[in-house]
């Protein structure tokens, strides 16, 4: 247990030792990345609940449709 806690310390102290601030232009260029990103996940969370939406109502439409034709033409007064 000790030397597997001291080798993630050794391997996270040379990952910090080679780690440098971005400069602007580097920093820019995540930033757009990362904006694109989350705004394609977004618009797919949000196409996928139209879908879902869309399927619900239609389903439901369906359901009340058929409550209407039974009504109208099985149903005797």
């Amino acid at each position: 247990m000790y030397k597997k806690f001291k080798r993630f310390l050794t391997k996270s102290g040379r990952v910090l030792r080679v780690t440098r601030k971005p400069n602007k232009q580097e920093f820019l260029t995540i930033s757009k990345v990362s904006a694109i990103g989350i705004l394609l996940i977004g618009l797919i969370g949000f196409i996928l609940r139209l879908v879902d939406d869309f399927f619900s109502l239609y389903v439901a439409a369906l359901v009340v449709v058929l409550i209407v034709v039974y009504l109208l033409y099985f149903v005797k007064e």
